[in-house]
């Protein structure tokens, strides 16, 4: 798009730029590379984890006796897991200590968490009868004192039950010590005993150590009911003085607080196979047909936080820190901890993929975790027995750990990547910003090497023309073609003078010739046309040699200081005799000083008033004015008459240009378009500048001729 004179489009800096934009396909297709390998990890994962299931149902397959005992509904409605019943080989000891679970205890489960108590169970049975293995970690337990009657003033143990009658019994086991527990039952609020005599149903033992304390307990399973809801919550004072309840934890959320974990007897065996096929970082359910978790193992949160936070324990350098989170954020991999299904507390699942392995289709899906921060990848296979499914496995696994292995392994690649991108992209611009600057500066000597009119500079000075490049190649064909100009430009200028000694002669000979003819009585008409025709042919010449010569007589001539308003004022008196038009003379009060040649001078006035009167109305008057800036004069000439083209004003100063017809200019004398160009020439020699514009309304133009001022004091 071109505006005036200039045009206005994409530089080449913006152009090799946006042509350098292109290197954006390489991380672009590394990216794409990054998404193929991470699909490609995790199908891999889905396939061994569907695999592990398949051998996990094939160990289950016909054990329908690990799926005999349903779960009914109002239990299930409960949504809490079970607490695993084990079949006990003989009685237990009360006594506080585990040497007689035979290894069972490795099988407890772990409860609670800061700011609560922390503590484990074990439930088994024998004869009809529940025995607990119950660790709590408390470094500093507050026993009971026999001159409290309440019972919530020191360290206890809730237990919650559903009786016979589906009733709800509460029972608190207190301590004044190591030794044998008092057990209670007591009101809602878990603070009086009623009716306020020990309940010997539920017997114990308490042993107390450095780390904590251990109950061990018993009470017949029929106090359970038919549903077999039991719950476990252990209260931790912390001040003797106070004596207050702080902390509770439960094997139960609080907002479940009318239905507890419901008891179910678990397979030794099938826990073992599953402990045996235990996995890091996996964890691993069995469901029965009803899709209630009747076994798990393993866990997804613990063991990626854990893998996560050793990462973060090792020390990184800072660029090492910033590589990880971007691959992090690029592969989807985050160090916030995994939240979701906790198998201490759930009793069912109900996703899409287990109802489709109840159909005896195994498969893989991969969701999201219930914190939204993570990707599960869950397979499952069904439990056949014969041609019916008696149960479904399922395996979860997190890709947290192999996407830290991902980005492990392409660390080094994209830190290499990123490194070699980002040194070609610098070359590049290097590259580019000399190339622009050296095509920047060969556009500024060549502008340079000529005049806003087109003369050409005695010097053109071209740099890199010694480049052996193509841009080098270019530099100096513009030097010769400017040197060339140049010779072309002198030659020009010679040919006035010679053309005005070679015309002059045969000039002369004519004109003596016509003075002869006439005087010997020859046709006057026609001798006065010759004489004319001669007269305007002399006057041509003295303007071709006037304009060649005039350059060089301006940087000769004497250059003194003078007053521009006395001289405009005794041009302007002088001028009045001749002309005629009125002529209307501004000048100010104080006189105006300039350093200049008052021939020049003159002769700028010349050219200006006899321009100023071809092209003015008859009958009109030119106003000349006189006025100063800070460091210029300016001479102001304006006529009234035809107005100038817009499209005119940009050249209307350069050498033979001319306007003088029939149709603008009052004058019937030969022009050749020397005068306004002769004006200019003088004004930029006085350090000042030409310029016209039209009229704002429209019926005339007005010159202005800026000289600049001196700078020596005049008294």
């Amino acid at each position: 798009m071109k505006i005036g004179s200039r045009i206005i489009g994409p530089r080449l800096g913006s152009k090799l730029l946006l042509a350098g934009c292109v290197l954006l396909l390489i991380p672009w297709l590394g990216f794409q590379s990054l998404r193929a390998m991470q699909q490609f990890l995790t199908e891999g994962q889905a396939a061994a984890q569907l695999l592990t299931a398949s051998g996990i149902a094939a160990l289950l397959h016909g054990r329908r006796e690990l799926f005999a005992e349903q779960f009914d509904d109002h239990a299930a409605s409960t949504q809490l897991a079970t607490l695993p019943l084990y079949p006990l080989p003989g009685r237990i000891l009360l006594d506080g200590f585990a040497e007689d679970w035979q290894g069972l205890e490795q099988r407890s489960k772990d409860y609670g968490g800061a700011p609560g108590p922390q503590f484990s169970l074990l439930l088994g049975e024998n004869k009809q009868r529940l025995y607990g293995l119950l660790q709590v970690r408390d470094t500093s337990p507050i026993y009971r004192h026999p001159a409290y009657l309440r019972l919530d003033h020191s360290d206890h143990v809730r237990i919650y039950f559903k009786d016979t009658n589906n009733q709800q019994g509460r029972l608190l086991m207190t301590f004044e010590g190591s030794g044998k527990v008092t057990v209670y039952a007591v009101d809602s609020d878990w603070r009086i005993a009623t009716p306020g005599s020990p309940d010997y149903r539920l017997q114990g033992y308490v042993d107390i150590d450095a780390n904590g304390y251990s109950i061990e307990f018993s009470l017949p399973l029929a106090m359970l009911g038919e549903q077999r809801q039991l719950g476990l919550a252990v209260a931790d004072v912390d001040d003797p003085h106070q004596r207050t309840v702080a902390h509770i934890s439960s094997t139960f959320p609080d907002i479940h607080r009318d239905h507890y974990n419901r008891v179910s007897m678990r397979s030794v065996a099938t826990e073992a196979i599953l402990q045996g096929l235990q996995q890091q970082d996996a964890q691993i359910w069995v469901l029965d047909r009803a899709l209630n978790v009747r076994a798990s193992t393993g866990g997804l949160g613990a063991q990626v936080e854990d893998y996560l936070n050793t990462e973060q324990q090792r020390a990184k350098p800072l660029w090492q820190s910033l590589s990880d989170a971007v691959l992090g954020q690029l592969i989807g991999l985050t160090s916030q901890p995994l939240e979701d299904f906790d198998p201490l507390q759930t009793l069912r699942r109900d996703d899409a993929l287990l109802h489709a392995a109840m159909t005896g289709l195994g498969g893989t899906q991969q969701r999201p975790s219930l914190d939204g921060r993570h990707q599960i990848i869950a397979a499952a296979q069904p439990i056949r027995d014969g041609a019916s499914i008696i149960g479904v496995v399922l395996i979860e696994q997190s890709t947290g750990t192999i996407l830290s292995l991902q980005r492990h392994s392409l660390q080094h690649i994209a830190l290499l990547s990123l490194l070699s991108l980002s040194a070609i992209v610098i070359v590049l611009l290097l590259f580019s910003a000399r190339l622009t600057w050296r095509i920047t500066r060969l556009g500024r000597d060549t502008d340079r090497a000529s005049d806003e009119w087109g003369r050409m500079q005695h010097r053109p000075n071209i740099r890199g023309t010694r480049a052996a490049d193509e841009i080098g190649d270019l530099s100096r064909n513009i030097e010769q073609l400017l040197a060339r100009l140049n010779r072309y430009q002198q030659f020009l200028s010679t040919i006035p003078r010679t053309l005005r000694h070679e015309i002059n002669n045969p000039l002369n000979t004519a004109a003596t010739s016509l003075e002869h003819l006439q005087a010997q009585g020859g046709d006057r008409v026609y001798v006065e046309s010759a004489q004319r025709g001669l007269q305007r042919i002399s006057a041509i010449v003295d303007n071709l040699a006037e304009a060649a010569s005039l350059e060089d007589a301006l940087h000769s001539d004497e250059i003194s200081v003078l007053s521009i308003s006395a001289l405009l004022s005794v041009y302007i008196k002088h001028l009045r005799e001749r002309c005629r038009h009125d002529i209307a003379l501004s000048l100010p009060e104080n006189d105006i000083w300039i350093e200049g040649s008052d021939i020049h001078i003159e002769q700028l006035l010349d050219k200006l008033l006899d321009n100023a009167c071809d092209f003015a109305t008859p009958g009109t008057s030119i106003a000349v004015g006189l006025n100063c800036t800070k460091t210029h004069c300016l001479i102001r000439i304006k006529n009234y008459g035809p107005t100038i083209n817009e499209a005119e004003l940009a050249v209307l100063f350069q050498l033979f240009h001319s306007r003088r017809d029939p149709e603008h200019s009052n004058s019937t004398e030969q022009h050749i378009g020397l005068g306004l160009y002769i004006a200019r020439l003088i004004c930029e020699r006085h350090g000042g500048d030409l310029s016209v514009v039209n009229l704002p309304s429209a019926d005339g133009v007005e010159f202005t001729a800026t000289l600049a001022l001196t700078t020596i004091d005049q008294e």
